[in-house]
Order: structure tokens, then sequence, then C-alpha cells
């Protein structure tokens, strides 16, 4: 027999469970927007700098700074990883953190890992040495100088061959891709690649800026090589506070997606347990009239 008690409280659980979802859902909803409109504001800086690096990568000397130098052999990877601190984001992290694993392969190399978020920290201890962790910052932004200093200081002196963004990328608020961006050595296809997707992703172009498109030429002062040098770090932080941002942006539509499930399941499942609870609630008094009846028929004879 339905016990109403027991499916009333059970109602009154995944009811509660419900408003936190609710809570959280339009706490997700209220943030996307504003990330969204952060990095989206941030394509046009990365696309100058990406387009001036370009320009600047043509030139024979400016190919020869340290930053820019393809190292003989890969033997040392550095990645930088950038998950959540907080669960409840649906698949966010396993997908990201499935996708580095196929880029990570069988190989022999040497991993290293920063990570920025909590969740990632496991994976990197599991996977390699965790060089940094940066996930109890609540702005995340205030750390990009501290992990640019890390990778290029290690670049140079030959301790990671190659450096890797490990983040999610925001296409829109219901597709969130898993990516895996080399970012060191630079190499000019790279930039050419950077500059194409910041142009598809970012805001559209204008007519004045679609006319002289092709027809910029710089003159550096005082030389490539030594603008070259003064650039990169910068160049370097706009491709992290980039990221940061993508990810930000991924971390609450994917949170805001998956508590809107969330909560809609617990709807569904509040609205059939209140249907059973009222079967059990009429059950249990349908009885016990039953027995008043039967027990007045036995006192009348």
């Amino acid at each position: 027999m339905i016990n109403p008690r027991l499916i009333k409280k059970r109602l009154s659980s995944v009811k509660n469970i419900g408003k936190i979802t609710k809570a959280l859902e339009m706490v997700s909803a209220s943030k996307v927007q504003k990330l969204t409109e952060k990095a989206l504001n941030a394509k046009p800086y990365a696309k100058l700098i990406y387009e001036l690096v370009g320009n600047l990568a043509g030139d024979s000397e400016a190919m020869e700074v340290t930053l820019m130098k393809q190292p003989e052999k890969i033997e040392s990877e550095l990645y930088i990883l950038i998950s959540t601190n907080r669960g409840l984001a649906g698949s966010l992290n396993t997908n990201l953190f499935r996708n580095l694993s196929k880029h990570l392969g069988g190989n022999n190399l040497k991993h290293n890992f920063i990570t920025i978020g909590k969740k990632g920290r496991s994976f990197a201890l599991l996977n390699g040495n965790l060089v940094a962790d940066f996930s109890d910052y609540k702005e995340k932004t205030d750390i990009v100088s501290s992990v640019n200093k890390i990778i290029v200081d290690g670049f140079i002196d030959g301790t990671y061959d190659a450096v890797y963004i490990v983040y999610s990328d925001f296409i829109t608020a219901l597709t969130q891709e898993p990516s895996v961006k080399r970012i060191l050595p630079i190499e000019k296809s790279e930039l050419t690649s950077e500059q194409m997707e910041t142009e598809i992703k970012g805001r559209r172009e204008t007519e004045s800026e679609k006319l002289i498109k092709g027809k910029r030429s710089f003159h550096y002062e005082p030389d490539p090589v030594t603008v070259m040098e003064s650039l990169l770090p910068y160049y370097l932080e706009i491709q992290l506070v980039e990221s940061l941002y993508e990810a930000e942006a991924s971390e609450h539509a994917s949170r805001m997606i998956a508590m809107k499930n969330a909560s809609d399941n617990s709807d569904e499942l509040s609205f059939g347990l209140s249907l059973e609870y009222n079967k059990g609630r009429q059950s249990l008094i349908t009885t016990e009239i039953s027995d008043i009846t039967t027990a007045q028929a036995s006192l009348g004879h």
C-alpha cells in the first residue's frame, strides 16, 4: 500500500531541489549575457594584435626572437588547463578532459600543467606534473601576469618546448567546444588562423575596415626585432585573457542549460509524486470510511 507520508516527504525534497536549481539557472543566465559581451568586446583588440604580430613574423630578423624559434625536438610540454571551480555545469569539464586526454595520447613527452579551476587539479596530478595552481583567485584576470611570466621564462630557458592553452570555447549559449590551442612557439600560420577565427566569432567589420583590409603597412621604430620582443608578452597575455573570458562564459552557459534541465525534471517529478500522493491519500480515506461503515454495521446487529 502506498504510504502518503513517505511520498509527501520525498515531494518536499524534490521541490526544495527544484528551487535551488531554478535559482542557479537564473544566476548563470544573468552572468552569461555580461560575460558574452566582455568576450566579444575583447575580439577587436585580439584581432589587431594578431595582425600586427603576423605582419612582424614575415620579417626574417624578427623570426630570430626567442619566442618565435622552433625547438629542434619537443620533449616537454606545458598545458594551461582552464576548468571550473564548481560543479553542476553539465558535461563541460568531462568533455574538456576527454578532449585533452586524446591530445595527450600515449606519447612519452613530459607533461606539465598550470591549472586555473579546481576541477582540473586531479586531472593534472594524474597525467603529469602540477607546476602551479591559480584556482583560488576570485578574479581570474588578476593571474594573467603571473601565468605569463611562468610560461615565458620556462620557454626561454628551455624548461618547456611547447605551451598550450586548454579551455572551453564559447560558440553559443547552447554550444561550447573543448579547445587545445598552442601558443608557444609562435608560428605565422597559427597567427593567420587566429585572426580568421577572431573575424568569424567577433563583431562584423565596418565598410571602412573592409576597404583597408589587406592594404595596411606598418613602419616600426626602432626596429622589428625590438618591437617584436616587446610585443610578444602582450600577445600571450591577450591569448590568456581571451581564453579566460571564453571559458567563463562557457561555464555559466553550460550551468544555465544543466540547471534548466534539472528544474524541468524536478517539475515533472513533482507532478508525478503529487498524483501518487493524492491517490494514496484518497485510498487511505476510502479504506478508513469502509472500516467505519463496517464497524457501524457490526454494532447495529
